[in-house]
């Protein structure tokens, strides 16, 4: 059996167990979602950012979100109600105009580049595939800030904060109050933003972070659990805070 094939059967056990304890029709609404997620990697990152995390969980943290978000997702792809709209762009508006100090531009182009910025994300929130994995704020947020980006792009404008500082990475990943942004979405986007940047990592960077970082063990402790040196312990962390500067930069 292929890795493939094996991850398809653990998808549709957990499909079943969605079945007997949800409802059949539930397990029906949110098996294309499964399938959609799991070709674009996204089960392989939930488990690899959650090493105790099975494809169960993972399915049934669809489920869940399915159940929470599904009418509301309805009305912002396929009705466009009115009420549902207006509060929505309000939102993409205060994700953009923060993210687009980034770049030295005056106070009036960036007020009005965030009212354009605003209906592309829109538009590209209504054609993209809402994985159902995570928070539908979060996601709609990274959307908006990748159209941000792409749209500096095509203007041709430099970034003005063209690196993360080290110490804003450990802030993000401590949850401490003094992140950048205050507003709890945009917090929750660019932690997914993060967890997106560890996967990309070593494996053995991705274990000195995700024990340091997400387990709160020491770096000390990691190093006698490793059966290796304090010392390269501490360059491994570094290592790999410097890797994840260059892919979020």
């Amino acid at each position: 059996m292929s890795q493939g094939e094996d991850q398809s059967s653990l998808i549709e056990k957990a499909l079943q167990q969605v079945q007997v304890e949800l409802g059949g029709a539930l397990a029906d609404a949110i098996k294309p979602i499964l399938y959609i997620n799991n070709q674009r990697c996204r089960i392989r990152q939930y488990k690899s950012l959650n090493p105790t995390g099975t494809v169960q969980d993972y399915v049934f943290q669809v489920a869940n979100y399915y159940v929470m978000d599904h009418d509301y997702l309805d009305d912002v792809q396929r009705y466009k109600t009115r009420e549902t709209w207006e509060p929505l762009l309000e939102k993409i508006r205060q994700w953009t105009y923060p993210f687009l100090g980034r770049w030295n531009l005056t106070e009036t182009t960036r007020t009005s580049f965030t009212l354009e910025i605003a209906q592309e994300a829109g538009l590209e929130i209504i054609r993209s595939h809402y994985p159902y994995d995570s928070e539908f704020d979060g996601w709609a947020c990274i959307i908006t800030h990748h159209v941000c980006s792409k749209f500096m792009k095509r203007f041709g404008a430099s970034v003005v904060m063209d690196h993360i500082d080290l110490s804003e990475a450990d802030e993000w990943f401590l949850n401490s109050d003094d992140l950048l942004q205050s507003d709890p979405e945009i917090v929750f986007a660019k932690k997914q933003l993060l967890l997106d940047a560890v996967a990309q990592l070593s494996e053995i960077q991705k274990s000195v972070i995700w024990r340091f970082y997400f387990e709160g063990w020491s770096l000390p402790q990691i190093a006698n659990h490793s059966g290796i040196s304090t010392n390269t312990i501490y360059k491994r962390h570094f290592d790999a805070l410097k890797q994840l500067r260059k892919i979020l930069g």
